[in-house]
Formats: structure tokens, sequence, C-alpha cells
């Protein structure tokens, strides 16, 4: 394959497309907003920088790659082709309207009960599909669950997914952005499964109930103190599998009682704050799985309401939000902002 200079303004495009404005950019690339020229269709193209090309691809842009070719889901991120073009790859993606993360932040004001049970059940779907296919996302968070153009919930970047072993294989223990990363994680587990993923999904329903992080640590430390004052000491009674975790001696605690759920989440109903008590427990085994969970009473539980009118109606308050809000430094926050994680760019954004 001949490669040549490619500049990563986004102006060189492969042919077929047609440059409609840019979305983001980060530590791999640039983001834009493109038509197909034959089909009118408007997506996304992620642009690769492919900085060594004897180096080759990335190691999280082609578990992305891989991941996603694997997965054919409506509540999971679609990539229609990769495109190699110069010194670069083109991802060809489904343009997403928001994600959540900027949704929540534009909205400024509480979810309504359907309004959650329509993304979390969205979410919940999508993790559903890649628990059932074996894969692991390993970074739900808000910001990386993206808004469709007709209100459903999309998992996006797998960057840090991988596929689940059966031969004992340790994983990295760093993935998950800190704020949703679960216990097992922050005190060093190299083998771990889909309770990760649960967690997160917790800690993601937690904040559409508050309007606010459940957990906003600083640090590691701070995060497992954060936890532990709010769902109270950890039980080796009921999670023995925590004295063999190779931190889990390294600090310790005072001992603390749990926080009546009414105060966690002052705004819950009581079906939401049972599902949510039930994801966030700290023996990775006793989570719900993510199709337990679909099928817990929170979503069959009143007020309920049109999935498809929900969503619209979000999409519809979302969008005046952020037509009367005033400009802010959204993009220079992104960029500025520090953990440790994959590209995190708003690529989808519209």
């Amino acid at each position: 394959m001949q490669y040549k200079p490619t500049t990563m303004d986004g102006n060189d495009l492969p042919e077929g497309f047609q440059q409609l404005g840019k979305i983001g950019e980060g530590t791999f690339g640039v983001v834009l907003r493109a038509k197909r020229i034959d089909t009118g269709e408007v997506v996304a193209l992620k642009k690769v920088r492919l900085r060594r090309l004897e180096d080759g691809i990335p190691k999280m842009v082609m578990r992305e790659i891989q991941t996603l070719q694997h997965l054919q889901h409506p509540n999971v991120m679609r990539l229609h082709e990769v495109i190699p073009h110069g010194s670069a790859l083109i991802l060809v993606c489904d343009l997403m309207r928001i994600d959540l993360a900027e949704a929540m932040r534009a909205l400024n004001r509480p979810l309504t009960q359907p309004e959650m049970k329509v993304i979390l059940g969205g979410v919940l779907r999508g993790v559903e599909h890649c628990h059932s296919n074996y894969i692991l996302h390993r970074d739900l968070k808000p910001g990386n669950v993206l808004l469709s153009s007709s209100g459903e919930a999309v998992l996006g970047d797998f960057g840090l997914a991988r596929m689940m072993e059966t031969d004992g294989r340790p994983y990295s223990n760093q993935c998950a952005t800190r704020w949703y990363r679960s216990p097992e994680l922050l005190y060093g587990a190299r083998h771990y499964g889909p309770g990760i993923d649960i967690w997160a999904v917790g800690c993601i329903f937690g904040e559409l109930i508050n309007h606010t992080p459940l957990f906003p640590g600083d640090n590691d430390i701070d995060q497992l103190s954060r936890i532990i004052r709010t769902l109270g000491s950890i039980s080796t009674e009921e999670w023995l599998e925590a004295t063999e975790l190779p931190d889990f001696g390294k600090i310790s605690f005072c001992d603390t009682i749990a926080t009546p759920l009414e105060q966690v989440v002052p705004g819950a109903t009581q079906a939401a704050a049972l599902l949510l008590a039930r994801m966030l427990t700290y023996n990775p085994t006793h989570r719900l799985t993510a199709r337990e969970a679909l099928l817990d009473d929170f979503f069959f539980s009143p007020p309920l309401a049109p999935l498809d009118g929900v969503a619209s109606s979000l999409l519809c308050d979302i969008e005046l939000a952020q037509a009367a809000a005033p400009p802010n430094n959204y993009r220079e926050e992104i960029a500025n902002f520090k953990f440790d994680g994959p590209v995190q760019i708003a690529w989808h954004r519209t």
C-alpha cells in the first residue's frame, strides 16, 4: 500500500465524501461531519493519524475497529467501513446527535422517570449485546453513551473493549474512567468479568437520577473512600475474594455504615433505588446481569410512556436548551480534561 502525507485539518477526504464541518479533535486525529455524495447520507468520519507507518495501527484504534465490526445492534455504534487514506485511516460511523454527558449539561434539569427508562434501557440493551458476544466495554460513562437522531441510547468509544478470556490470562486494571471504575478495579484486579460494566451502568443510572456524578473521586484512594462512605465498609464475609485482590490490604478505611438509599438518590422512586442497589454491590458476582436488569420492576412500574414519544420529546428539550444557552468552552474542557482512558472527544456531536 502506498502512503502519502495527509494533513489532519479534515480538508483531505476520501473520494465520495463532502465535508460539512468539524466535530472534534483528540489524541489520534480529527472527527468530521460529512456527507456521502452518492446517497446524501450524513455520517461521522473519524480520521486517525498513523504517526509512524512502521508501527502500524494504534492498539486502541484496532480494538475499536475489531469490536465494532463484530457487534451489530441498534444500541451499539455502527461502523460502516474503514478506508485507508494517505497516512491515515478513516472510520465511517453513524452520526449521533449528542452524548449523554453534554445532553445532561445542556438540559440542566432532572430527567423524568420515563426519560431515565428510555436511556437506561438502551444502555443495558447495548451492554447485554456486548456481554452475550463475550465483549467487555470497560469504559462506560455518560460521555460514551450517545443519543441518536431518534433519541435512542447508543454505546460508543470501544477503544478499551476486549474479549473475555477463558484461559485465565490477566487483563489490565488500567481501564474505565475513575468515577465509573468498580471496586475490584480500584483494588488492582487483573481477573474480572461483566460486573465491571454493570457497576459503571449503575454509576450512570445514579447520575441520571441525581444529575451529578455519584462518586467523583480525585484519585483512586479518594474514589474508594467516596464509595465506602456511601455504600458502607466492605464485608469480606459477603465478598471473600476481595482479600485476594493485589491492593486490598494496602490501605484501610474506618468502619462505615451505609448511607440510606433515600439519601444517596433522594429523587428516586423505590423501584429505581432498589435497581441501583442491585447494580452497585461490592461483590461483582452478586451484581445483576444486563439481562436481569432489563427485567427489573423499575422498567414495568409507573410512570410509563411510549418510548418513541419520550425519546423525541427529550431530544427537543435538549435542542431548545442548547439554543437558549450562551456559548461555552465545552471543547476546551474536553481537550484539557486529563484521565486515564482512550481518545476523549465528542466525535459524534452534530
